[in-house]
C-alpha cells in the first residue's frame, strides 16, 4: 500500500468528520460522561458501606482492597464498575465514524469518483479504518486519562492507586485499541450490505452486547478480571479484527463495488 493514497484519504475523512455536528458531539459528548459520571457517584456512595456479601466477594477477587475503609471500599466498588464504560468508548466512536463515512459515500454517489483514481481498494479501506479508529482510541484514553487525574485530586493515592493497577492499565491501553479495530472492521462489514447508517450502527453494535453482559456480571463483584484477562481478551479480539479485515477486503472488491453501489 502506498502511503500517500491512503494519508489522503484520512485528511479527506478528517475534514468531512469535522463539518458534522452530529459525529463531533457523538465523539465529544460520552467522554465527558464517562469522565465525571464515575467521580460523582463516588461521592454520592462513599458514606454508604457496602452489603456484607458483596464485600466478601469483592475482598475475595482483590484482596489489596482489605486494606481500604468502608468508604473508600465503596467508591473503589462504584469505580470498578465503569472500567467496562472506557471500552465501549473504542467501540462506538469508531463504529459510528466508519458507518457514516462509508454509508456516506453510497448515499452521496462520491465513491465512483474515488475508484476513479489509481487508488487502491486496500488503501482506501485502510485511510477510513484509521480515520474512524484514531478519535476512538484517543477518546478512550483521554478520557481514561482525564478520570484517573481527578481520582488523584479529589480522592488521594489510595484509590488512585485502583484505577492506575494493571487491569486498568491492561484494559484500557490493549483491550481498548484492539475493540476499536475490531468496531470498524464490523462497521465496514455492515456497511457493505446496509444503506442507512443508523440501521448499520444497531447491527454493528452487537460488539456492545458482551461489554454490558460484563458490566453486569461485575455489579455482583464476582467478575474482577485481571490483567492477564484483559490481555488475553485484547489477543482474542485483535484476532477476530484481523479475521474481518480479510471478509471486508473481499466484499470491497473493486468490480463488487462499482457494480453493487450503483
Amino acid at each position: 500500500m502506498r502511503l500517500a493514497w491512503i494519508t489522503a484519504v484520512l485528511e479527506r475523512e478528517l475534514v468531512e468528520l469535522l463539518r458534522s455536528r452530529l459525529l463531533l458531539l457523538s465523539i465529544l459528548g460520552p467522554p465527558l460522561v464517562i469522565v465525571i459520571g464515575p467521580v460523582i457517584l463516588g461521592k454520592l456512595v462513599a458514606g454508604r458501606p457496602l452489603p456484607a456479601g458483596l464485600v466478601a466477594a469483592l475482598l475475595a477477587g482483590r484482596p489489596e482492597w482489605a486494606s481500604l475503609s468502608p468508604g473508600d471500599l465503596a467508591a473503589a466498588y462504584s469505580f470498578q464498575q465503569f472500567l467496562f464504560f472506557f471500552l465501549m468508548l473504542p467501540a462506538f466512536i469508531p463504529l459510528s465514524i466508519a458507518t457514516f463515512s462509508i454509508i456516506g459515500e453510497k448515499q452521496s454517489r462520491t465513491l465512483e469518483a474515488v475508484l476513479a483514481t489509481p487508488i487502491r481498494t486496500s488503501e482506501l479501506l485502510a485511510g477510513k479504518a484509521i480515520a474512524a479508529a484514531g478519535p476512538g482510541i484517543a477518546g478512550g484514553l483521554i478520557a481514561y486519562l482525564g478520570f484517573a487525574s481527578l481520582v488523584r485530586a479529589l480522592y488521594g493515592p489510595e484509590l488512585f492507586a485502583i484505577v492506575s493497577a494493571p487491569d486498568w492499565l491492561a484494559s484500557t491501553f490493549l483491550l481498548g485499541p484492539a475493540i476499536a479495530l475490531l468496531s470498524v472492521v464490523l462497521a465496514v462489514l455492515v456497511s457493505a450490505r446496509a444503506n442507512d447508517p443508523r440501521t448499520a450502527q444497531q447491527i454493528g453494535a452487537v460488539i456492545i452486547v458482551p461489554l454490558v453482559a460484563a458490566v453486569i456480571a461485575q455489579a455482583s463483584g464476582r467478575l474482577l478480571v485481571d490483567a492477564t484477562g484483559y490481555g488475553l481478551a485484547a489477543l482474542v479480539v485483535l484476532l477476530l479484527a484481523l479475521a474481518g479485515v480479510r471478509a471486508g477486503s473481499w466484499l470491497f472488491a473493486r468490480e463488487a463495488i462499482l457494480t453493487r453501489w450503483r
